[in-house]
This record gives structure tokens, C-alpha cells and sequence, in this order.
């Protein structure tokens, strides 16, 4: 063949090029007209039936009925729902994914037995089925609701998926469970009733946003997971909130978290996260960091906690400004073993003034001092919030410092709330009354005397 080519000029090489890939690109059109459409309640009975006779790039349309069987999906084919098909098993997987590049959506799954395994999910994607997306799916009553080992670009997109309630928390599996899965977006989805809602461990680069869960044990659970973005979640009623733990570089930004019987926002080993607007309300502990270093926290709302926030066991050198603490029964617990600087942040239980009228306080705001201690043990004393005689002592103790404990001191700290929709949030989620889930929490902790 190369006496054909070895005379041509650039140009004609060029062209030559052209045509191939015209001609290639007449061919991959030409296989995809051969992509037909299937239909389950028509043209076949069962959906097993129609798998057997499809091939990669089909449709395959379900009609509206109730299917009592089990599916292996190993070719590259679209499944979708019309008007809400239900597909019942006894037990097991009911829809098992083997093959990359499978839609399935539409679809009510459930199973029509309680004694279901461990490991029994409504849908599992196996390893190497890559680019799968899952959307517009019911899965009731599951134990594990989308269950993924090992995949890439997977796409989970406005399912409902719900546990099984009357199972104890931990008994329960996770409404989605993903181990190793890379570029994962976990998106619109309304998650219930499981263990975790969304339980992540070694899967970088994920994407979780829009998400509504509640009653679970933790609602985001991530272990090892680096560079994901928690965007826009709704997370309420759970035992903990967002848990993002041995984490690198992760964006937690403009989630709410509110009536959560422990932590708002938990973080243990997490370094260079960024933690953005987030709104926090009514949980026991707002903002828990543990170990945690290197993290930018601003621009949250931190209101109406039991504690605001809790920084322990060396979580220092992170930036927190920028921040509303509002309200909380106790705003700061600080354990370590010296002050950090927190500024341009607003106290609401800050006692110092504007002379300046700048907007920004003449005097530090420093946590654990003993008017802070005084409001913490007897919270009646608040009554007394604007009395000389705490201005007095306020002042005194900064002369002559009672308690020498590590502070947080604020420089900069703002006269007024730095969220203007505070009040509004407040009477919007005043129903929700901060759980006394640890008792009676001890603001300054005794191996930081």
C-alpha cells in the first residue's frame, strides 16, 4: 500500500485524512440508526425478555405495571420508566449494573420480603460500569439503596430513596453507598431512613449538591476523600449532620443544617478545606473541629446552637472570619494549648462599643472570659446583658484576668450580624430546640486549666 501515499504532497495527505474521518463519522451514523426501541407491556411481557433481545444503544421502554423480577444490565442500553413502572423482589439486587454507559430511570423499585441481607441493594452498579447515571428513581423500604464499588463519572440524579424505617439507625444500610468511585455526582436526590444517606470512602473529585436528607444516622459520611465539593445540601433531623472526615481540600459551601441531635457540620483530620456560607442552626454543636488544620471558615451563620463551635485536639492555623455566632447557648469551646486569633467576625454576646462608629468593636472579643462563664452557668443572667455592672466587671477582668485559659480572641469583631436574613432564619426554624444530647456540655474543658 505505500506506493499509494509515498508521492503525495502535505495537501493531498491532508485531504485524504478528511475523507476518512467523513467516511467514519457516516458509519458511526449508519450503526446508530440500527439502535431501536423495545417496549415492555407491548412488544414483550417481562423486561428480562426484552434485555435478552437488546443490544448496545437501545431503549427500552417500560409501560406503567408492576414487575416481579431481578435484572442484570451488561450492555450499553437506556432503560426508562414510563409513567412509573414498579419492579418487586423478594430479596437480593434488584437491578444489577455490569456494563458501562447504562440509563436506568423511572422506575419505583421495593421489595416485597423484610428478611433482606446486609448487603441486598436496590440497585447495584458493579466495578468497571463507568458512566452510568441513575435518575428520576423511587427506591423504597431498601436496606442499601445505590451501591457502587469502584466506578468512574458515575451520575445519581433526583431519586427518592427511603430505608427502611422501623429498623433501628444502625441496623439500616445507606441510602447511597459509593467505595473507590471517582468523579461521582450525587445530585437532587431526597434521602431517608438509612444509615447514612451518603457514605463516601476513597472517592475523589466528587461532586454533591442539592441533596434533602434527613432522619439517618449521618446524612454526609465521607472517609478519605479529597477535592469534593458539598454544595447546596439540606441536611435536618439526622444525627449528624455533614461528617467530612480525613479529608484534603474539600469545599463545603451554602449547605443548611438545622436540628441535628449532635454536630451541624463535623470535621476530624480534614486540612485546607474551605467552609463557605453555610447556614447552622439548632444543633448541639454548630461546627465540631477536630485535628483539623489549614481550613478557610467564612461567611457562615452559626445561630441558635447548644454550643456554636468546638475546636479541640489541635485544630489550629485555620482562618475563621467573616462569621455570624448568634445566639448559641455557649459560642466557643477552644481546647488547646494557646489563644487563636478569629477576626472580623459577629458575637452576640460581644460588651464592647464603637467609638469610631466604623462598624467594628474598640475592644477584642476573647472567649472563656468570666462573663462568658457567668452566661454559660446561669443563663438567666443574659436578663442583665446591657447592665453597667458586667460592663464594669468585663472591664475589670481585662485588667485583671481571672481565668487563664486559651482564648479565642476576635480584634476585629463586628458591631452588627453579618447575615442580614438572621431574624427571618430565627422565626423560621424557632420550632427546633437544640438537643441536650451530651447533658449538660462544660464550656472550658478541665486539661485546659
Amino acid at each position: 500500500m505505500n506506493f499509494l501515499f509515498k508521492n503525495l504532497k502535505p495537501k493531498h495527505c491532508t485531504y485524504l485524512l478528511r475523507i476518512l474521518l467523513f467516511l467514519l463519522s457516516l458509519a458511526v451514523v449508519a450503526q446508530s440508526s440500527y439502535a431501536k426501541t423495545l417496549v415492555v407491556g407491548t412488544d414483550y411481557s417481562t423486561i428480562s425478555d426484552a434485555l435478552k433481545d437488546s443490544e448496545d444503544g437501545d431503549l427500552i421502554e417500560v409501560m406503567a405495571g408492576n414487575y416481579n423480577e431481578k435484572l442484570e444490565i451488561n450492555k450499553r442500553i437506556h432503560l426508562k420508566g414510563i409513567e412509573n413502572p414498579v419492579i418487586t423482589a423478594l430479596n437480593g439486587n434488584i437491578i444489577e449494573i455490569s456494563g458501562p454507559g447504562v440509563i436506568v430511570e423511572g422506575f419505583t423499585l421495593k421489595y416485597s420480603g423484610a428478611d433482606l441481607s446486609a448487603m441486598d441493594s436496590a440497585l447495584l452498579i458493579a466495578k468497571g460500569a463507568n458512566d452510568t447515571i441513575v435518575r428520576k428513581n423511587r427506591l423504597l423500604g431498601v436496606r442499601f439503596g445505590v451501591w457502587n464499588l469502584e466506578g468512574n463519572n458515575i451520575r445519581i440524579e433526583n431519586n427518592t430513596i427511603e430505608g427502611q424505617k422501623e429498623i433501628e439507625t444502625n441496623n439500616r444500610g445507606n441510602c447511597i453507598n459509593l467505595t473507590g468511585s471517582q468523579q461521582v455526582h450525587v445530585t437532587d436526590n431526597t434521602l431517608s431512613y438509612c444509615r447514612d444517606g451518603i457514605y463516601m470512602e476513597v472517592c475523589h473529585d466528587a461532586t454533591i449538591t442539592g441533596n434533602n436528607i434527613r432522619d439517618s444516622r449521618y446524612s454526609i459520611h465521607t472517609m478519605w476523600v479529597d477535592r469534593g465539593l458539598f454544595n447546596k445540601n439540606t441536611v435536618h433531623d439526622n444525627l449528624v449532620g455533614l461528617a467530612i472526615m480525613y479529608t484534603d481540600h474539600s469545599k463545603i459551601n451554602n449547605n443548611l443544617t438545622y436540628g441535628n441531635k449532635t454536630h451541624g457540620l463535623l470535621f476530624i483530620q480534614s486540612v485546607r478545606g474551605e467552609i463557605v456560607g453555610n447556614t447552622v442552626i439548632a444543633n448541639t454543636k454548630g461546627i465540631f473541629l477536630h485535628n483539623s488544620v489549614y481550613n478557610t471558615l467564612t461567611s457562615n451563620l452559626i445561630m441558635n446552637n447548644q454550643l456554636g463551635i468546638h475546636s479541640w485536639g489541635g485544630s489550629v492555623d485555620n482562618i475563621i472570619s467573616g462569621n455570624s455566632f448568634i445566639n448559641n447557648e455557649i459560642q466557643v469551646k477552644h481546647v488547646a494549648s494557646k489563644d487563636q486569633v478569629w477576626n472580623n467576625n459577629y458575637w452576640s454576646d460581644y460588651l464592647g462599643w464603637d467609638m469610631g462608629d466604623d462598624g467594628v468593636g474598640d475592644a477584642p472579643y476573647e472567649s472563656n472570659s468570666i462573663v462568658d462563664h457567668i452566661f454559660w452557668r446561669y443563663p438567666a443572667a443574659k436578663l442583665l446583658f446591657a447592665s453597667p455592672s458586667l460592663q464594669v466587671l468585663w472591664m475589670l477582668e481585662k485588667q485583671f484576668p481571672v481565668m487563664d485559659v486559651p482564648k479565642i480572641v476576635d480584634n476585629k469583631p463586628s458591631m452588627s450580624p453579618l447575615h442580614k436574613q438572621w431574624k427571618k432564619l430565627l422565626t423560621k426554624y424557632s420550632s427546633y430546640i437544640p438537643e441536650r444530647y451530651y447533658g449538660e456540655l462544660e464550656k472550658v474543658s478541665q486539661e485546659s486549666h
